[in-house]
């Protein structure tokens, strides 16, 4: 009877789908099915498969005695078969009581079984990766992602778990480079040699970032080991470079070529007088068309003539509150021409002082105010805002409710004749830099579309605490500017 219940026992435990293994209570193997035998590459039953380290043994031994102590119990651990390969395991095991037994279920991946050895060799120098400033990316030889470190996940815009195990090409699902260079990219990397390509992303705020893969075999580790570098900044930089390459190239030309524009201008004004007086009522529109359209032209030259001819710049301390309304009170009349309200946010009990240009300063603002105007339908407002960042920034900022900007027009802003707008002439952002620049200052530019725009303008006062001191009211502005950082 007690073999025909064995049968019984082996012959379903056969037909299970799952690997089982019948232990003694020393750990030996007394059965395994044949799925068990599939997975873990064994045919030699009455043979202890378990060959290991001494540590796994001791592992082994700690289940056994967990599993005759307290029933059920679990581990994981790895084992390796009689063709020496490493296998990682989950194990369950529940002690039979009435059979003194140990019935054990098993559970292994197949695809770790291919790619443990490949991932033990990593985890070595895991954390030594993680800790790098650069980006590094693990791929197993048949283009399979191992695992990335912190930077390179934060440089990709991605999680752990949306790149391990993924192909390495997912790496590049969102970026922008060029075809060829990539064939030659991985053509590269098949035969051995040290590979790099360069590629554009953007983040999710629509940001540009530029990135450099540079990829190499590592035969010792049998892995392909990547590292990403962000090259973001200097490529901001080479395009500050040739922004102002391009400036450069306007201020000296743009004298010569608005004066021989301005003389015919000047004829056609003239001529377009004496005709206005022998008009018809019929064709008085069109000449009205055509002095407006040479006013037009004429600001534009006046706006580069402004950008390009060296400044007479009168520096003095100033209030730049002071500044601010004024600005506000000349831009008043053509805000209410479209019911737009202005608004200005500051502490009347802070100076906010700053060594400057009046009217260079003034033209500054009053160029933001007529973009924000301009920029927005009826009934909408602009905040303009002064508040200190620590001592030793002074922040202006101007936010409209308008129409917004995409991620486009935000990097080409500062182009010079770069414009959305119909009739402008790309050149009022430009001056405002120019203007910034000189008061030691810089412009960020925040924006979405439907949702408005906001520039802020950050002047560094560092070169003017030793001025400030002298002045009786700084130790009291500083102690103020404390108390509202708080």
């Amino acid at each position: 009877m007690e073999g025909q219940l064995n049968f019984m026992l082996e012959d379903l435990f056969q037909q299970s789908n799952e690997q089982i293994i019948i232990l003694n209570r020393q750990g030996k193997i007394e059965f395994m099915n044949s799925k068990a035998e599939e997975i873990l590459q064994s045919t030699h039953l009455p043979k202890c498969f378990w060959e290991s380290t001494d540590k796994l043994s001791g592992e082994w031994e700690r289940f056994i005695h967990s599993v005759n102590e307290k029933s059920p119990s679990t581990t994981t651990f790895v084992l390796i078969n009689k063709y020496h390969q490493k296998i990682p395991v989950q194990v369950w095991g529940h002690f039979l009581e009435h059979k003194q037994l140990i019935f054990t279920r098993i559970q292994v991946n197949p695809s770790n079984v291919i790619s443990f050895e490949e991932k033990s060799k990593t985890l070595m120098f895991q954390n030594l990766i993680d800790g790098m400033a650069q980006g590094v990316i693990l791929t197993t030889l048949n283009g399979k992602i191992l695992s990335g470190n912190a930077m390179a996940l934060h440089l990709l815009d991605r999680k752990a778990a949306q790149i391990e195990n993924r192909s390495y090409d997912y790496l590049f699902e969102d970026c922008q480079y060029d075809s060829e260079v990539i064939i030659q990219y991985y053509k590269k990397i098949s035969n051995r040699e040290m590979a790099s390509i360069f590629v554009k992303r953007e983040n999710g705020d629509g940001t540009p970032v530029y990135l450099n893969f540079i990829s190499k075999v590592d035969e010792n580790l049998g892995i392909l080991v990547t590292t990403i570098i962000d090259q973001t900044e200097e490529m901001m930089l080479l395009k500050r470079i040739e922004h102002q390459q391009s400036l450069s190239f306007i201020g000296q030309n743009i004298a010569s070529i608005a004066h021989e524009i301005r003389n015919p201008m000047t004829s056609i004004q003239g001529f377009i007088q004496m005709i206005k007086s022998n008009l018809n009522e019929q064709e008085y529109p069109y000449f009205k068309i055509l002095e407006s359209e040479l006013k037009r032209m004429d600001d534009l030259l006046g706006d580069l003539l402004n950008i390009s001819k060296p400044k007479k710049q009168v520096f003095q301390m100033l209030d730049l509150k002071d500044v601010v309304d004024q600005s506000i009170q000349r831009m008043q009349p053509l805000a209410m021409k479209t019911n737009a309200m202005i608004l200005f946010e500051y502490d009347e009990q802070v100076e906010y002082r700053i060594n400057g240009d009046y009217n260079r300063l003034m033209q500054m603002i009053i160029n933001l105010l007529k973009n924000a105007i301009e920029a927005m339908d009826t009934n909408n407002y602009i905040v303009v805002r002064l508040l200190y960042r620590g001592k030793n920034t002074l922040q202006l900022s101007v936010q409209d409710s308008g129409k917004g900007m995409n991620a486009v027009d935000i990097e080409n802003a500062l182009n010079p004749f770069y414009t959305t707008k119909e009739t402008g002439s790309g050149l009022g952002l430009l001056l405002v830099q120019s203007v910034i620049k000189e008061h030691n200052g810089t412009l960020h530019i925040e924006s979405e579309q439907g949702a408005g725009s906001k520039f802020l303008i950050d002047f560094d006062l560092r070169n003017e605490i030793e001025y400030l001191n002298s002045s009786p009211s700084y130790s009291m502005r500083v102690a103020r500017m404390a108390a509202i950082s708080k």
